[in-house]
């Protein structure tokens, strides 16, 4: 089963063009570990990333997501992972090898 994560920053402020630049310099695990909380997890069949997405994950993890949060979708051996940005999308996280 698919599984849904979401990343919360922890305390420690860093501007968001910043985070977004640690990601690029130190790689996302380390950003993960150094900027933010144990993710909340949920396992899903399916979801619709429409209009009404992002009521449905407040609604689904209880908590309000804001710009710098994470997402993550993780199916089986496929992992996709996201950043809300400051203007309500999600940009995509590539991760290079």
């Amino acid at each position: 089963m698919a599984k849904i994560r979401v990343y919360k920053r922890n305390s420690t402020f860093i501007d968001l063009s910043d985070l977004v630049e640690q990601i690029g310099n130190i790689g996302l695990a380390e950003t993960l570990k150094k900027y933010y909380n144990q993710p909340f997890e949920h396992e899903a069949r399916s979801i619709v990333a429409g209009p009404s997405f992002m009521q449905y994950l407040n609604r689904l993890f209880k908590t309000q997501i804001a710009a710098g949060d994470i997402l993550q979708f993780e199916s089986g051996d496929h992992d996709k992972y996201f950043m809300f940005s400051l203007t309500g999308t999600w940009d995509e996280i590539i991760r290079l090898q």
